[in-house]
């Protein structure tokens, strides 16, 4: 019963911002995707109701899930285009795109979020997937993401708008160095795209973009390895 409590909620929610159409649209894909991945990652957090492993809130958003629309549509596309198998979600609140990439065939995963109550819920979630889909290697790193020390392998990466704008230029950054100890290509999936000018400015380009309703939104972008 709770769990149908959330879906109204979440229906709610978004009917009041947006339209009862997208509202249905992605509930509808909530209840579809929670039964197909067997997760329960659904309902909304505010930040306040959150403790904060060394970070700065105010650079941050509050936990709401990506939906499993544009999720599997860029996960689809992607493995079309690389056949990369490690994933790494920034800020990733309850391990949604973990559990998920880990059904699309992403063997190393790792999830980091600075909000320890997100963090357990991640692995309780990250535990499912892998009784269900066993060999998953993952870790989940509960601090921020700029004390986060990219691994020498990893090569793609996803966002919802966890952070605003300064922390993800301050990231990419971090990715510039990494890429040029260990040069490789880099492949980001980025949800509702709001900050994707910086992503521009780091070289990053567009290959794929998926777009739903008007507000459903994401996008691949790419940075080949330098030759």
């Amino acid at each position: 019963m709770k769990k149908w409590n959330d879906y109204i909620r979440l229906f709610w929610y978004f009917a009041s911002r947006w339209n009862p159409t997208l509202a249905a649209f992605i509930v509808i894909h909530e209840i579809r995707g929670e039964k197909k991945y067997g997760i329960n990652t659904s309902s909304p957090v505010e930040l306040s109701h959150l403790t904060i492993q060394n970070g700065d809130a105010t650079h941050a958003s509050r936990y709401e899930a990506i939906n499993y629309y544009i999720l599997e549509a860029l996960l689809n596309k992607l493995c079309q285009i690389t056949g990369d198998r490690s994933f790494t979600d920034l800020g990733c609140g309850k391990g949604r795109a973990m559990a998920v990439a880990a059904h699309y065939g992403f063997k190393t995963i790792r999830g980091i979020d600075f909000a320890m109550e997100m963090c357990r819920i991640a692995e309780q979630q990250m535990r499912k997937t892998v009784n269900r889909i066993p060999g998953i290697n993952y870790k989940i790193y509960c601090q921020n993401v700029l004390n986060y020390d990219i691994h020498p392998e990893e090569t793609v990466f996803f966002l919802f708008n966890p952070f605003d704008e300064e922390v993800l230029s301050a990231f990419l950054e971090k990715v510039n160095q990494s890429r040029e100890e260990h040069p490789r290509t880099i492949y980001f999936l980025y949800a509702s795209p709001r900050y994707i000018d910086v992503f521009f400015e780091y070289e990053y380009e567009p290959v794929f973009r998926k777009r739903k309703l008007k507000w459903l939104d994401g996008v691949i972008l790419k940075r080949e390895m330098e030759v």
